[in-house]
């Protein structure tokens, strides 16, 4: 097989010059220039007889059975459609191992991508030399012609796809990870649930007309096109070589991005550049150029040709296999690189109707949207996907809005309107999008960075179909807003904090603010006022300064920025807790065994092993020279993120091996403990705790790595304490992280106790049991108990960017507990005050060391952490067993490890329980183990359980003396045993079940 070089595109070209001399038939094989896909040329294959056929003699069959990602790829141009197949038989001699067929049933150029070991049948043998095609048996004479025909190529398994050629491709992608992008042939055969109704009235022509014109009106910014001219457009025209010769067109190749997969060089992440100036992204983000202008010229000749344009262009990627019921051979990721096709084509309906192309234009964007999902029934619709409301939500609502006013727009457009409202709605498992609490997930955990472009996505359509008769459903809109509003509570009031960062801890990520104003415009859930006064106010919130349209009308309506949240928020799907006073957030960050600890991708979050550690940040709203955050990738040491427990190791030892773990993952890094016990819980939504069990992975030797984590959060104190710290590792320093604070300023003045510095550069060590307090640059006061062990340092530091691409340095000041190493059931405890001052801090500490302490720590081991709140009279508690004979004057025993607050004000308790184990599965951990005992890397995309709902619990609580439910509106069951009280509390979903009792 020749080696041909396309421009920058590198290929693999059987028949640019030659007749490959390993290809005989009793046809006619010759080079044509009247369809090519790579160069300039294609082979031919003319057919007289019946029953003809093409034998292939390689050696690169026989190492096929070698590697079980081998994988057949071969383009395929057919003029005119058939009733058949070909047949493709793999041979060892005259022996079949293995075939696949190839449906004839297309026009123009269509692809396979089968592999041996997976998609065809039979199986690869040893010494498999050979290749027979058979043209289709009901056609006595034909013409078909090849391009880029690779025998053997090594492809990622979740790539390929099925389709109207190839149905029989990974038939298992349906239940994939990516079976958003990749299942568009099941999609395609989802049949319609509604009926038709008789006709179209004028109240849906109405409705159609408005949601059109408000979809254009977010995809035609008209004075981005009002720039564009005509001769640009012509030279970018120019490059795609289009040419017509009767019925022919041909050009340049568009490539699908995914292509990269067989062409690219894998170790190089830049090689995918080369081939975007050929991709089907450039393509179509011309074809959207050239409609944009058309929409907005005044000038009847510019518009006239640039019609004709864009129909060469629609032609020609029509050819070129972008039509109905072709595959590309993998689409994943179609949504980002596809999307401008489009809108572009709703932008061109009248020249596209004109050339009598309207029905082929529609069916194809329905194929590529994926719009067939749309048609599932409302009950069987079990998740939403946030990469589906990112990239394909408009998309497919382009889909329908290109059509005739018929009564099939009118059924498409309900059946649209219901799936999305079914999409919205919360479920339980890991996979999927909007969880019960509020989180919104994507790569099986909470991810603001595709959240915000979920809600970008989402919310604009919401906004298009409201108060019409496809407006979501009530319910639907009341669980978007919530997981909105939850997400104003984890940024302050623009970022989030680094610990939500997934593979961009960058610090630049902002909230989806025009979301809110999407919502804001969509009226109330209720139906009963155009403006949903929330989300106004959130919008005037997050707005980040921007005077609009929206900001006019929300004000003009009399609507005031909303104030920062104030309270105490679990969100235990995300292992997330979230505590606000006046205008800071602090927010801690856990992982467990079903949630991942990290995300790591070759280029990004190199170095975040220990992002959900016991991540704790305090964030401050931005101001022209603060961006609120400790933070920052100028000599952060990313083994000391605050709040954490972790193993101090060099940086070399800390870069992430990223590797494509099994079948079901990417080429990254997602870690998973074994470790149930993860999780919050809240008294009234104003005070909290969470908890954690933290166990190390084997996979960097951090399998004797332990520790047990606590954080009791009141008002603006936050006590952290920690217990059995523990590992055999001699080699580092295990530390436990009170703040890293990047500097602006090198005098920045530190407190301890009275003593004021600012000293650079500067580090103190503390060996004795003394109470301590410091007094951090940011406002943060930190009170120490037993200051044993705490180390400061005030120095520049040299570190690596997160992107591992380059060194950097910057001036940090760091405050450290050191374990030492290989410590044995070591502790620590502190405090946090935020906002405070040297003398608020000063006053805490003689308090605390007074008759009249604001808090007492009750008991800190491997059975429970607990903290009694002197103020509000709260006991707050982490019970790590089950059945355990508890020393507290309430509380007797659980029957399972659970978090429980509660206060008991005269003769009324109330209390708050959370079982944190999520129970997506019962017993011991999944995780395979090595021959050597230690667990095994695997993705979380390969556990069976990933769509299981979670399974909802019964925590037994027992009390001391005789009590009942102050309330008979909740599940709570109390029996009264042997003079004692024993609650029955259901649970589910992480979320905090509260109830008040009172005395018998």
């Amino acid at each position: 097989m020749a080696q041909t070089v396309h421009a920058q595109v590198q290929v693999k070209d059987i028949c640019e010059n030659i007749v490959p001399p390993s290809w005989h038939s009793k046809g006619k094989l010759s080079l044509s220039s009247a369809h090519y896909k790579a160069g300039k040329q294609s082979l031919k294959w003319d057919w007289k007889k019946k029953n003809a056929t093409i034998q292939i003699t390689d050696t690169a069959f026989s190492s096929v059975i070698n590697d079980d990602r081998s994988t057949f790829v071969i383009w395929i141009y057919n003029e005119k459609p058939i009733d058949d197949h070909l047949l493709f038989e793999f041979k060892k001699g005259e022996t079949r191992a293995q075939s696949f067929t190839f449906n004839l049933n297309f026009s123009g150029w269509r692809t396979a991508w089968v592999m041996y070991h997976r998609d065809m049948e039979g199986k690869p043998v040893a010494g498999m030399d050979k290749l027979v095609i058979h043209a289709p048996a009901s056609h006595k004479k034909g013409s078909l012609y090849f391009d880029q025909v690779l025998y053997n190529v090594n492809i990622n398994p979740r790539s390929p796809m099925r389709d109207e050629q190839v149905p029989n491709v990974n038939i298992n992608s349906d239940k994939a990870a990516n079976a958003h992008w990749t299942a568009l042939y099941t999609f395609a055969r989802v049949p319609h649930y509604l009926p038709l109704q008789k006709e179209v009235t004028a109240k849906d022509q109405e409705d159609f007309k408005l949601i059109k014109k408000r979809f254009i009106e977010q995809i035609l910014p008209r004075a981005k096109y009002k720039k564009l001219k005509l001769d640009s457009i012509e030279k970018d025209f120019a490059f795609w070589q289009i040419k017509k010769n009767g019925e022919n067109i041909s050009g340049r190749a568009v490539y699908a991005l995914n292509d990269t997969e067989l062409y690219a060089a894998k170790a190089d992440r830049t090689a995918g550049e080369k081939f975007k100036p050929y991709s089907n992204e450039a393509y179509t983000a011309l074809m959207m150029n050239v409609a944009g202008l058309y929409s907005v010229s005044t000038n009847e000749k510019e518009k006239e040709r640039l019609a004709q344009i864009f129909m060469d262009l629609l032609d020609h990627s029509y050819d070129q296999g972008w039509a109905p019921g072709s595959g590309m051979g993998a689409l994943h990721h179609l949504g980002y690189s596809f999307r401008d096709f489009y809108a572009a084509c709703l932008l061109m309906r009248q020249p596209i109707k004109q050339s009598g192309k309207l029905e082929r234009t529609q069916q194809t964007m329905a194929w590529f949207s994926g719009l067939g999902r749309s048609q599932t029934k409302p009950e069987d619709v079990t998740e939403g996907n946030i990469d589906v409301f990112n990239t394909l939500l408009g998309s497919m609502l382009s889909s329908i809005l290109i059509m005739d006013d018929t009564p099939e727009k009118v059924r498409q457009m309900h059946e649209f309107s219901n799936w999305l409202s079914a999409s919205i709605k919360p479920n339980s498992a890991i996979d999927g999008t909007f969880k019960p609490d509020g989180s919104v997930f994507h790569h099986g955990t909470i991810y603001p960075a595709y959240a915000v472009g979920g809600f970008s996505g989402i919310t604009p359509i919401v906004y298009c179909l409201s108060k019409t008769a496809y407006h979501i459903t009530p319910s639907a809109q009341n669980d978007l807003k919530n997981a909105l509003r939850m997400m104003s509570y984890y940024t302050n009031p623009l970022k989030w904090p680094i610990s939500l960062s997934g593979r961009h801890p960058t610090g630049n990520w902002k909230i989806a603010a025009d979301a809110y104003a999407y919502m804001a415009l969509s009226g109330s859930p209720d139906g009963k006022s155009d403006i949903d006064r929330e989300m106004a106010a959130i919008y005037l919130k997050v707005a980040d300064g921007k005077k609009d349209k929206w900001n006019k009308l929300f004000e003009e309506k009399g609507i005031k920025p909303a104030p920062p949240a104030q309270g105490h928020w679990n969100l235990n799907y995300g292992l997330l807790d979230i505590h606000r006073r006046a205008n800071w957030l602090l927010t801690i960050k856990g992982h467990s065994r079903y949630i991942v600890s990290h995300e790591s991708y070759p280029g990004a979050n190199i170095f975040g092993r220990y992002n959900s550690y016991g991540h704790s940040e305090v964030t401050f709203p931005q101001t022209a020279n603060n961006d609120g955050l400790s933070f920052g990738d100028t000599g952060w040491d990313w083994n000391n993120l605050p709040g954490t427990t972790t193993l101090h190791v060099p940086l070399d030892k800390l870069r992430a091996n990223i590797i494509n773990a099994d079948d079901f993952s990417g080429v990254e890094e997602m870690l998973i403990s074994d470790e149930i016990f993860a999780g919050g819980t809240n008294l009234n939504n104003w005070q909290g705790l969470f908890a954690m069990k933290l166990h190390g992975h084997d996979k960097y030797d951090m399998g004797s790595f332990r520790a047990i984590k606590s954080w009791f959060m009141f008002d603006d104190l936050v006590i952290a304490l920690g217990s059995n710290i523990s590992n055999s590792i001699k080699d580092y320093s295990t530390q436990t992280t009170l703040f890293q604070n990047v500097l602006n300023n090198k005098e920045a003045v530190f407190v301890f106790d009275d003593e004021a510095s600012k000293t650079f550069p500067e580090q103190r060590e503390w060996t004795k049991n003394k109470n301590l307090t410091v007094l951090d640059n940011r406002g943060i006061g930190y009170y120490i108990p037993n200051p044993k062990e705490l180390v400061f340092t005030k120095q520049e530091q040299t570190s690596r960017d997160q992107k591992d691409k380059v060194d950097t340095k910057g001036d940090v000041a760091k405050l450290i507990f050191d374990h030492g190493k290989a410590p044995k059931n070591d502790s620590y405890q502190y405090t946090m005050l935020i906002e405070t001052d040297a003398q608020k801090l000063k006053a805490f500490k003689a308090q605390m060391t007074g008759k009249n302490p604001l808090y007492k720590v009750l008991q800190q081991d491997s059975l429970a952490h607990k903290v009694w709140y002197a103020p509000e009279k709260i006991t707050a508690q982490a019970i790590f067993k089950a059945n355990e004979n508890l020393t507290d004057s309430l509380l007797l025993s659980t029957d399972k490890a659970c978090l429980l607050m509660y206060q008991n004000k005269r003769g009324i308790v109330n209390m708050s329980v959370t079982d944190p184990d999520l129970a997506f599965y019962t017993g011991p951990d999944d995780t395979p183990l090595l021959p050597n005992g230690k667990r095994k890397e695997v993705s979380i995309y390969s556990k069976p359980w990933i769509g299981t709902p979670s399974q909802p619990s019964v925590v037994k609580v027992t009390i001391k003396g005789t009590w009942q439910t102050a309330s008979a509106d909740n599940e709570i069951k109390a029996k009264i045993v042997n003079g004692n009280t024993e609650l029955s509390v259901p649970c589910k979903y992480g979320i905090a079940s509260q109830f008040n009792l009172k005395k018998i």
